[in-house]
């Protein structure tokens, strides 16, 4: 008896076991959802939902798409007018992003890291009369000659922040206005990463609105939650709550007693109130009052020339010996717009250029890379495949005709494709595009650091490492139309597409 008792509650316990094992699986994903790698038919995307703010607005594509969530991404566009600033936030998935027009400064806060960047002004009236600067006591020289000296230690009488509160004339002289961590420059062209958890701000210093379209790898191994995009505020809230949310979502500062945070701040009851409380209506993308001053390198040094990130050349393949660059010092963008940084150029075609973990080593933490690509009127992409990798193609200008075929070789995308709109090409997935019009401009993002594609056309091609009895045999062609199949095309990417009545008048000539 006391056998089958115990049987009884070891069977119980691996049920139980069992079923939050599935519960964990399916965590996040609706019941419609289940098959969603069925990808029998794939569609043009559009965003389908639009936070406003009072600067800008965020458009979300529908991240219950079954294309998107096959992937393991979502995908949104964000839009900062001019003046505006899209405040702090983070994301638990990491983040790519492509700045599709205007300029702006941005900056990322990145746990542990110093603040290197000071500004040394001094601020313009009164300091520190109430003891509420709490930068004003610290770039000061104490006793020992020590900088830093009053941040967190305790001095003769036992306090802690002693010496935020200091006055007089030695203070106000050697004082400084502000620090923070890096802050850089942005602008049309730049690809730029985040990793989860680490909060990010974006400010339009441009004369245009500033639009980026960006990439969350829901599916990253650094997700530790559901499928579902998470946004976390550090400032602003927002009337509604992120794509497919319908409550408000406040700051994380709002949950907390406000006694909480006036005591882990030293700051008082009112403001910290202000921190809880702030104006719902103005959203996360705000209007800022005045100049907006932050220490920042002048924009002639970041982008004069790109000699100067790589004044003996292109970037070689990193040894990754962990001095070169730290987490706290790591580049984060790379602009990929410039023809001159083309890896596959022709100038009456059109130009690719990829950005991946050996160009912008940041991308081996996200796992994510990125392509840019232009071609001209009557140019085309030749077949291809991602072979490790899903592909999110976003058309930044122009128009092209996709297809995209599955592995069953069936053609589950033939679609014009405009600006604005998105295009999921799965692993493995064969696609083409021709321009329609003058050009056809895109940006795809990749899941993979260090994605690789097969081409099914040209000098690389599949065709190309195989024999021609092997061509011949498997599509019952003559050696001669083999040879044709295998040689005729000699691009590698980009080639001419001729329209069917000059492809008629050649093959009637060639008779």
């Amino acid at each position: 008896m006391v056998k089958l008792a115990d049987l009884l509650v070891a069977t119980l316990g691996v049920l139980l076991v069992l079923n939050g094992c599935l519960a964990r699986q399916s965590l996040g994903v609706p019941p419609q959802l289940k098959n969603a790698c069925n990808l029998d038919n794939l569609d043009v995307l559009e965003p389908t939902e639009t936070i406003k703010s009072e600067a800008g607005q965020i458009e979300f594509f529908d991240n219950n798409n079954p294309q998107l969530r096959c992937a393991g991404v979502s995908v949104a566009r964000l839009i900062i007018e001019q003046g505006g600033l899209y405040l702090p936030t983070f994301f638990s998935s990491p983040k790519i992003s492509y700045v599709v027009q205007g300029m702006g400064i941005s900056g990322r806060v990145v746990p542990g890291c110093a603040e290197t960047y000071m500004d040394s002004q001094p601020f313009q009236g009164q300091q520190g009369q109430q003891g509420r600067q709490p930068w004003e006591g610290q770039g000061q020289q104490g006793q020992q000659g020590q900088p830093w000296e009053g941040q967190g230690q305790q001095g003769q009488q036992g306090q802690p922040w002693e010496g935020q509160g200091r006055q007089g004339q030695e203070q106000q002289q050697q004082g400084f206005r502000d620090m923070h961590q890096k802050v850089e420059h942005v602008r049309h062209g730049d690809v730029f990463a985040n990793t989860p958890g680490s909060a990010h701000w974006i400010y339009n210093s441009g004369d245009q609105p500033l639009v980026i379209i960006f990439l969350l790898d829901v599916a990253n191994y650094q997700n530790q939650l559901d499928r579902n995009p998470r946004a976390f505020l550090l400032a602003g809230n927002n009337q509604q709550g992120g794509s497919q949310q319908q409550q408000p979502q406040r700051n994380m500062f709002s949950g907390f007693d406000t006694h909480f945070l006036a005591q882990s701040l030293k700051i008082d009851i009112k403001l910290a109130e202000e921190l809880k409380n702030p104006d719902v209506s103005r959203g996360n993308i705000v209007h800022v009052k005045g100049p907006f001053q932050v220490a920042t390198p002048p924009l002639r040094q970041s982008y004069e020339s790109e000699k100067w990130r790589h004044p003996r050349g292109p970037p070689q393949v990193p040894h990754g010996n962990g001095l070169e660059e730290t987490i706290c010092s790591m580049r984060t963008h790379e602009n990929i717009d410039d023809p001159a940084r083309a890896d596959v150029y022709k100038p009456n075609l059109g130009r690719v250029t990829s950005v991946n973990s050996f160009t912008l080593p940041i991308l081996e933490h996200i796992r994510l890379s990125a392509t840019r690509g232009l071609i001209r009127r009557n140019a085309m992409v030749l077949p291809k495949y991602n072979m490790n990798a899903n592909e999110i193609l976003y058309c930044t200008g122009g128009e092209a005709r996709i297809q995209v075929v599955n592995d069953n070789g069936q053609n589950v995308l033939d679609q014009q494709v405009q600006k604005g709109q998105l295009v999921v090409i799965p692993q493995g997935f064969a696609y083409a595009a021709i321009s329609r019009g003058n050009k056809f401009e895109w940006i795809s993002f990749k899941t993979n650091a260090n994605a690789m594609i097969s081409t099914l056309a040209g000098r690389t091609s599949a065709f190309r490492a195989l024999p021609l009895e092997v061509i011949s045999n498997g599509f019952q062609v003559s050696l001669e139309e083999a040879r044709k199949i295998k040689f005729n095309t000699l691009e590698t990417t980009l080639t001419e597409a001729r329209s069917g009545r000059q492809q008629l008048i050649e093959e009637i000539v060639e008779a």
